[in-house]
């Protein structure tokens, strides 16, 4: 069985390929959660008051997926520079684990809630839960570098 070495990986001999990855991965980072947060304020009653949240749903969603299409494949993209490192950092792991959570979340509870824009008290816990997922999942993003 070959071992894998980072230094053969197109991403470790260019100066620019590392750095243009991890742009790419932070705008998309940027829409894909920008666009969620969008409609959670609207389910918390704090913006975008003359649209309803299932409105802002279906205005977003392309976007929304557009965004998480390219913060996955950034992503790997990212990991395939050093593997062995990000898998043993726990950081990366719970950003990982973050981020399957916030999806699933994304596109089954909070799809489900912003849909049928339900009472004020049901659609505050499900955006608060919706925006404590992406933000410990940045925060998470920002220790990789640190654990």
């Amino acid at each position: 069985m070959l071992a894998y070495d980072p230094s053969t990986n197109p991403l470790n001999n260019n100066e620019w390929a590392f750095p243009l990855a991890e742009c790419v991965h932070i705008a998309a980072t940027a829409l894909s959660i920008g666009t969620i947060m969008l409609v959670d304020l609207r389910l918390l009653g704090l913006g975008l008051r003359e649209q309803t949240a299932s409105q802002l749903l279906r205005d977003t969603e392309l976007w929304t997926l557009t965004g998480l299409v390219f913060v996955i494949s950034s992503g790997l993209v990212i990991f395939s520079a050093d593997p062995a490192m990000y898998i043993r950092n726990g950081a990366f792991v719970f950003k990982v684990s973050a981020l399957l959570v916030a999806i699933v979340y994304n596109y089954t509870v909070h799809r489900k809630v912003a849909s049928a824009n339900p009472s004020s008290l049901a659609s505050g816990v499900v955006a608060s839960v919706s925006l404590a997922l992406w933000f410990s999942l940045v925060v998470a993003a920002i220790f990789i570098a640190f654990v």
